[in-house]
């Protein structure tokens, strides 16, 4: 009997005792943050032209980036990028943007 058999029979025998997790329902939960989805603000290319942007990022309950400030060029990828951050993070979305 080599080793890897071993170990898988004597997991067999002897499964892992499972956790358990006490959940605190009064537990702080932190500060707030959610996701915050602005513009358009003015910005220049290469060329010297002005182009729209969107901000997006993750921000305390006074809007301050608490992180990365992402800058979108449109409108539509600035809006699924927020979209999305809230929901994996599960943070509420702060729209306060408008087309260009």
């Amino acid at each position: 009997m080599n080793t890897q058999t071993t170990i898988t029979i004597e997991r067999l025998n002897n499964p892992p005792n499972p956790v358990t997790q006490k959940t605190n329902d009064t537990a702080d939960p932190g500060p707030w943050r959610g996701v915050f989805f602005d513009g358009p603000e003015p910005q220049q290319n290469a060329d010297g032209d002005e182009i729209p942007t969107w901000s997006v990022y993750v921000g305390d309950d006074e809007a301050e980036p608490t992180g990365t400030v992402y800058t979108c060029f449109t409108f539509s990828f600035a809006l699924d990028l927020a979209q999305r951050m809230a929901r994996d993070r599960r943070l509420d979305l702060i729209n306060e943007a408008a087309t260009a």
